[in-house]
Order: structure tokens, then sequence, then C-alpha cells
């Protein structure tokens, strides 16, 4: 690890503070507020030594939260801080903090397809879809509003208490999507917790690459070396999966969270 031990020491308090909060906006703008105490400088330390400790539990937890602290608008993380943070990233050699701050498009762009028709959806009024995303059993049904993936049906169809696992890894894996369904899936709280669906997520050509950066830390190293080799990815979202396989490698002994 490129910081010195009470980096470490630092990265793994935060880690153990941020556990003890509820996942989402709590946890998130606890760790905003930590990372702004210590300082661009340090919390680049900090952010890098949580990100070579992403897999363990506790790591994955705040890494997370930093992520999310960095989406959040209301976070109080001001658009200078950020980019004092970014700067000091950059001189400091910490190419994989520097890349959480990025926001590139789409790697795929994506096409309203000409002929999307349904016709058991057809005559339905998206008031109608929503309703029926949220609470209907029929799993047939689920999938067609699925496949459409209009965006405001598909967050109704998240928050669907029967909706499983495996089903919500099909959607973050479906291609074509628009990015805005992606987007709402990575910001259900239920299932951005999932490493299947964040994986999903993050190797999916169409998902904004913003996010794709900020999940990247949250994968195992196994996963995140697969990404690296994956030519239908941005090419920043392989590199930054290769910069952190490569910095988990490399962890010394004794430094580990």
């Amino acid at each position: 690890m490129r910081a010195i031990p009470d980096i470490g020491a630092d990265a793994i308090a935060l880690a153990r503070r941020l556990a003890a909060l509820e996942e989402g906006t709590v946890r998130a703008r606890a760790a905003a507020r930590a990372l702004e105490a210590l300082g661009p400088d340090r919390a680049a330390l900090v952010i890098a030594s949580l990100v070579e400790r992403g897999g363990t539990d506790g790591a994955t937890a705040a890494v997370a939260a930093v992520g999310q602290a960095f989406l959040d608008p209301g976070s109080g993380l001001s658009y200078q801080w950020r980019s004092e943070l970014y700067v000091s990233a950059r001189e400091i050699g910490l190419p994989e903090v520097a890349a959480l701050l990025l926001s590139p498009p789409p790697h795929r762009a994506w096409e309203e397809p000409r002929d999307k028709a349904d016709p058991r959806l057809a005559h339905l009024s998206l008031g109608q879809k929503k309703t029926l995303a949220r609470v209907r059993r029929d799993p047939d049904l689920l999938a067609r509003l699925a496949a459409e993936g209009e965006p405001a049906v598909v967050r109704e169809l998240l928050r669907n208490p029967l909706l499983t696992e495996p089903f919500a890894v099909r959607i973050a894996s479906r291609r074509p999507i628009r990015p805005e369904t992606l987007r709402c899936i990575f910001e259900e709280r239920r299932w951005r917790t999932r490493t299947s669906v964040r994986l999903a997520l993050a190797r999916n050509p169409y998902v904004d690459t913003g996010i794709a950066l900020l999940i990247l830390p949250t994968l195992p190293a196994r996963e995140l070396a697969d990404i690296a080799e994956d030519g239908a990815l941005h090419a920043e979202v392989r590199a930054q999966a290769g910069r952190i396989a490569e910095g988990r490698g490399a962890r010394r002994p004794g430094v580990a969270g």
C-alpha cells in the first residue's frame, strides 16, 4: 500500500464507524463528513486504503458509502472539495481514487427500438403499468414489464416484495437498456447491496460509467480481473478494475483490514 500505516488505521476506524450506521443516506452522509474533516490529501489516502481493502465486509460497506456520498448532492461535499480531492489523488499518484470522481457517459448509447410494443401491455397507461409492477404476482407479466425497461415502471417493480435476486440480476444484465433504468436499480437499497446485482450493473455497457466506477471497489478481486479483460466495457472501467485487482494482489502482510 502506498500509504503510511496510520492511514490504514484511519481507514479501518472509519469502516467500523460506518458499519454501525444504516446503509443509505445516513451512512453516506456520515462518510462525507468524515472525509471532509480529513482534508483532501488525507482523504485521498484513506479512500485508497478502503478501495484496497474492498471485498471484506466492513471495507466494502465503507467504500460503497463513499460512492453514495459522491453521488448524493445533499452530502455536503462541495464541488470545490471534490475538485481538490481529485487534484490530490492525481498528485499523490492514486488514479483509483481520482477515477471515483469521474462521470463519463455510458460506453453504449441507448437507442429507442423501432418496434417495442408488447401486445399484452400496449393498452395500458404508465400509471397502470406502475401499479401492476408494484403489486402483481404473475412472473410472466413482471418479466414483460421489465423487458420494456421504462424507468418509472422498473422502479416500482424493484419494490415488489416478490421480486427475487435472480430476477433483479436479469434486469441489470439486459442489453440494450436505458441507462436511467440501470440507475434505478443502483438507487434501490434492497438491490445495490447484493454483490450479484452490482456485478451485473458494472458489466453492463449501457450503465452510466460513473456508476460502474463507484461499484468496482465493492467487488471481489476475481470479478475485477474478469472485468479488466472485458472488451465490451468502457476503457476506464477496465483500467480501474485492473488497478484495483492489482493493488489487492500486492497487499502487504499486516496491512489488511
